[in-house]
């Protein structure tokens, strides 16, 4: 055989290679976990463990910082977390670890002010009554509303010096003397010098807010399709639209963001997961799950919005929204699950 013989079989070989490589499918790359995880390992309604997640050679590891946590927030930016024990509220730098206990008793309905520099928390007193509180991070509290009959839903934040709450008072219940209280009311306060309280007649179910973007998510009252308010500052004028999906769930916003995350389950064994353009709200990049999750599931977006931590069921999943890849953080948990098998995602601390 002459050279260029040679030549030309070589040349033949190297390009049937080329093809073969190039028509064989590409298998998605599993999520792979990056950064800090802190969830609430049990059921928080009989005090769960406060854990963290990390990466460790032998695989991942989970490590109890405290016990006997009820709720747990983060603050805005991701670098400290309220939570409550059974009778204090509690501060934690997530940078370097430190703790400083704020406000003693039993406290719930944690909500941090979109600066990060004060937060709200409700109390109960005697014969149902509860208390709703503002404090700032020394642990110095306002009182915002004594509410003799209870009937307060958890307040959110819709500025740095405005909070949103229902008012449900029903026809048994009795009102404080000199001060009748309309029934099923929505309440917005005016945290300054006095705090100012102004009643308007409820129209909206807040889903949720992200005051950072001054939009949020809402239904009415009286139930329907998921809406989309801009302006939630003037809550009494909001003029909600449609959200573009009409059985979709609320997933989270991307850390650090307003870009809002929806799942649907168009099949009993599907799950699709989009967002929304905070722009225009149209729906982008929906991607599919091959696995349904309960009403009970909590998520997480990360804020590159592309990965997502989902407990479930005892589960603890990290997901690729685009390709829909599964990745489990933890061993399987047991069959049936119970809540003491819960793994709640609280905040995402990312590299």
């Amino acid at each position: 055989m002459n050279q260029l013989g040679l030549c030309r079989i070589v040349v033949l070989i190297i390009l049937s290679t080329l093809i073969g490589a190039c028509s064989q499918e590409t298998k998605p790359t599993a999520p792979k976990f990056t950064g800090r995880l802190l969830l609430l390992s049990g059921d928080p309604t009989n005090g769960a463990n406060l854990a963290e997640l990390t990466v460790a050679d032998a695989g991942n590891n989970l490590a109890t910082i405290t016990g006997g946590v009820f709720e747990a927030v983060p603050s805005p930016d991701q670098t400290r977390l309220l939570y409550t024990t059974k009778d204090e509220i509690m501060l934690r730098d997530l940078r370097n670890g430190g703790v400083k206990s704020l406000v003693k008793g039993d406290s719930f309905c944690l909500a941090w002010a979109p600066d990060g520099n004060h937060f709200s928390y409700r109390q109960r007193s005697t014969a149902g009554a509860t208390k709703l509180f503002e404090s700032d991070l020394n642990g110095q509290s306002k009182l915002v509303l004594d509410d003799p009959n209870g009937s307060l839903s958890c307040a959110q934040w819709i500025a740095t010096d405005r909070l949103v709450f229902d008012r449900f008072v029903g026809t048994q219940q009795k009102t404080k003397p000199g001060e009748p209280i309309k029934p099923n009311t929505t309440t917005i306060a005016t945290i300054g010098d006095t705090v100012k309280l102004h009643d308007t007649p409820r129209k909206w179910t807040i889903e949720s807010i992200c005051a950072k973007a001054n939009n949020g998510l809402l239904r009415p009252a009286d139930g329907g399709q998921l809406l989309i308010g801009k302006n939630i500052n003037h809550f009494e004028t909001i003029d909600p639209s449609a959200a573009s999906c009409s059985e979709c769930r609320f997933a989270g916003y991307a850390a650090q963001s307003c870009t809002p995350f929806f799942v649907e389950q168009p099949t009993s064994a599907a799950t699709e997961v989009f967002y929304l353009n905070p722009t225009n709200w149209q729906k982008q990049k929906p991607g599919s799950i091959n696995r349904t999750f309960s009403l009970n599931a909590k998520m997480l977006i990360k804020s590159s919005a592309k990965l997502m931590i989902v407990g479930d069921a005892g589960w603890l999943l990290l997901i690729d929204t685009e390709s829909g890849e599964i990745t489990p953080l933890l061993p399987k948990p047991p069959e049936p699950a119970t809540p003491a098998d819960a793994k709640t995602p609280i905040v995402w601390i990312e590299n």
